[in-house]
């Protein structure tokens, strides 16, 4: 509560004051606002301010040693504000469950983290770090980790004393090697090694028990091992840009696997292993060298989005039209000469991407798919009578987005 203001000053003018003077982002301003803080007091609406303030106000703050209305803070968001180093007030912040230290340029773990017991989510990523601190095993309830877009050349094996942690991001770094005991994290389920320099595709990965989802996208492999297959809880694997020519048959035994992206590879054909996958629900081969999808796509039941943009496809199979949960179908760029017309029994499709194609024709049936909101038909082949048609037959759906016909 205010303990005594200046005779002139009401609360309203009190507060107002304390604020211009905190966002004037001045450091001689904001200790001033700290110093008469201290000495008239902080009342409830003033400590919701100050609670709500950004971080570089915070940092401020704490800076000047006014610590009492940060005490039960539990979220700190400290993201680009030019830290080298962490002040050691913060380790008063006690209550704190998650810190942002991103887009910073910290280049040595901060001592002071390991005070904050009660943190359960650390980012650290956008700095210079290459290293850890042993200590940081002191983060005993720690469960996510960020320390992508760093200099790390070396796993931290530090990590591994970090026994709650579910999700460990390492992407953007310098890695080309996982240690074995990488496997002997008993909760990790989420693992982000994407654009590192790996050459090969890790078998340590393969003995993560745990493990839900993985992205090791951007890493230049070439060859999936056949022990991928050991990773029985897959639910999303992310493999874009990794030069893959072809997928191992092993695939077909990852059954939890609801999202799969292949995109951006040297894949010439639909790999038949992938039709097994019954519970996809995403699957992403744009940009490879697929020319045809198979008779058996109809299989995957469940799949909601498939992306096929930019490949070299002439004709999708009437099959394709079985797929009941089909909510977004992406064909850019491809050489499609005509559609299925039986393409009006995708009941769930919203969004149907058919630019830089062949086409001149559309099937009746698509202006009856009552769900369907975009439709992008750009560069195609249509005659002008053909496009006229297509607006009327659109006419009566006001909320299709038809995108490319003028």
């Amino acid at each position: 509560m205010i303990n005594k203001l200046p005779p002139t000053l009401n609360l309203a003018e009190y507060i107002a004051k304390i604020q211009q003077l905190l966002h004037t982002n001045n450091e001689i301003n904001i200790g001033l606002a700290c110093e008469l803080m201290k000495g008239q007091g902080i009342p409830a609406s003033l400590q919701n301010i100050l609670l709500n303030s950004s971080g570089n106000i915070i940092l401020h703050c704490l800076r000047n040693h006014l610590i009492a209305p940060f005490a039960r803070l539990q979220h700190l968001d400290l993201n680009n504000t030019e830290l080298t180093e962490l002040p050691s007030e913060i380790s008063r912040l006690k209550n704190l469950t998650s810190i942002n230290l991103a887009f910073n340029e910290i280049d040595e773990f901060p001592p002071v983290l390991i005070e904050l017991r009660h943190l359960n989510t650390l980012n650290l990523s956008e700095n210079y770090l290459s290293s850890l601190s042993f200590d940081i095993v002191h983060l005993h309830r720690l469960k996510t980790l960020h320390l992508g877009w760093n200099e790390f050349e070396e796993f931290p094996l530090e990590v591994l004393g970090l026994l709650k942690l579910e999700q460990l991001y390492l992407n953007e770094n310098k890695l080309d090697k996982l240690p074995k005991e990488i496997s002997e994290l008993p909760c990790l389920t989420y693992l982000n090694l994407r654009w590192n320099e790996f050459e090969q595709f890790p078998i340590e990965l393969t003995l993560i028990a745990q493990l839900k989802k993985l992205k090791f996208s951007e890493n230049w492999i070439n060859v999936l091992p056949p022990e991928i297959a050991q990773l029985q809880k897959l639910e999303q694997l992310y493999l874009s840009k990794t030069n893959l020519e072809n997928v191992p048959p092993e695939i077909a035994q990852l059954r939890n696997l609801r999202m799969l992206d292949l995109s951006a590879n040297q894949l010439d054909i639909f790999p038949e292993e992938l039709l097994e996958l019954y519970q996809l629900k995403q699957l992403n081969l744009a940009h490879n060298h697929v020319n045809s999808l198979p008779e058996g796509i109809s299989q995957l039941t469940q799949l909601e989005v498939l992306e096929l943009q930019g490949n070299y496809i002439k004709a999708l199979p009437t099959e394709i039209t079985q797929l009941q949960h089909l909510k977004k179908l992406s064909l850019n760029n491809n050489g499609l000469t005509h559609l299925p017309i039986e393409m009006g029994e995708l009941e769930s499709l919203e969004y149907l991407a058919l630019e830089q194609n062949c086409l001149q024709k559309l099937p009746e049936g698509l202006a009856q798919l009552n769900k369907l909101k975009v439709l992008k038909l750009a560069n195609n082949d249509f005659p002008e009578k053909e496009k006229e048609h297509i607006r009327q037959a659109f006419a009566t759906i006001p909320q299709v987005n038809i995108q490319g016909l003028t």
